[in-house]
């Protein structure tokens, strides 16, 4: 219930990115769920790095409300799916950002692996890229 009211007390600027955030949260989690990785790839517009200022606070604003957006949604919602949502939410406003995947190997051991994925505008982190330790394995 706090919850709730602290978004009603949010200005009406944020509780618009908030609605998309969840839109776009519920697309990418249906994108994810009918569709093959390598198809859902296809759906994101790939924005060249431009030399020009990015408005890091708007890419904040968005991560902000990606963030609120998954606290109080009712489905579970993983990295892939955030990081899916904060880059369509960022490519409508023609902002470029980087998508990263990577893998991270339990007690140093080929046994047991975690992936993981995370946003990034410039070196701004829109989504969290989680503990230390995950390693890389593509980007787009």
């Amino acid at each position: 219930m706090n919850r709730l009211i602290s978004l009603l007390r949010l200005p009406t600027r944020e509780k618009t990115l908030f609605a998309e955030a969840v839109a776009f949260l519920f697309y990418a989690k249906l994108l994810l769920f009918v569709l093959p990785f390598k198809d859902c790839i296809k759906q994101f517009k790939i924005l060249p790095p431009v030399s020009v200022p990015v408005d890091l606070n708007e890419a904040q604003v968005i991560g902000r409300a990606i963030s609120r957006a998954n606290k109080l949604a009712f489905w579970k919602n993983r990295c892939l799916v955030s990081s899916f949502a904060a880059r369509l939410m960022l490519s409508r406003r023609n902002i470029a950002s980087v998508l990263y995947l990577g893998l991270r190997f339990e007690n140093d051991t080929q046994l047991k692996m975690n992936a993981h994925a995370w946003l990034m505008v410039g070196e701004l982190l829109v989504t969290p890229k989680g503990s230390d330790g995950y390693k890389e394995i593509f980007r787009f």
